[in-house]
């Protein structure tokens, strides 16, 4: 049986996944307004995924179902994949915000 402080710190882990999910949805309700909403679209699955991995692994970690050399190599790739995912969003907020300054007209 878990004690509070340990339901309460899986809790705020799984929560952690929640702006993710939204950037997810927003990104996609808008696909169809900017071709950038595609690229944020994936940098945000992609950073979500990555979350979601490393709580299922941790989550298994702590029951003893699995141990860290065995899930060695697969931190190393989500590792780079969060990277490039991470990296993806800045490319599509740095698209997004070339679009609309193109767009808008300029006033200091």
């Amino acid at each position: 049986m878990m004690d509070l402080t340990t339901v309460l710190r899986e809790a705020l882990g799984w929560l952690s996944l929640l702006p993710l999910l939204a950037a997810v949805v927003v990104c996609s309700l808008h696909l169809g307004r900017s071709r950038w909403a595609g690229v944020l679209l994936a940098g945000f699955a992609g950073e979500t995924a990555i979350m979601a991995f490393y709580r299922i692994t941790a989550l298994f970690m702590t029951r003893g179902l699995m141990s860290y050399s065995s899930v060695g190599m697969l931190y190393l790739a989500a590792s780079v994949f969060g990277l490039v995912a991470s990296a993806v969003v800045v490319v599509g907020i740095w698209g997004l915000l070339n679009e609309r300054a193109s767009v808008a007209p300029r006033t200091l």
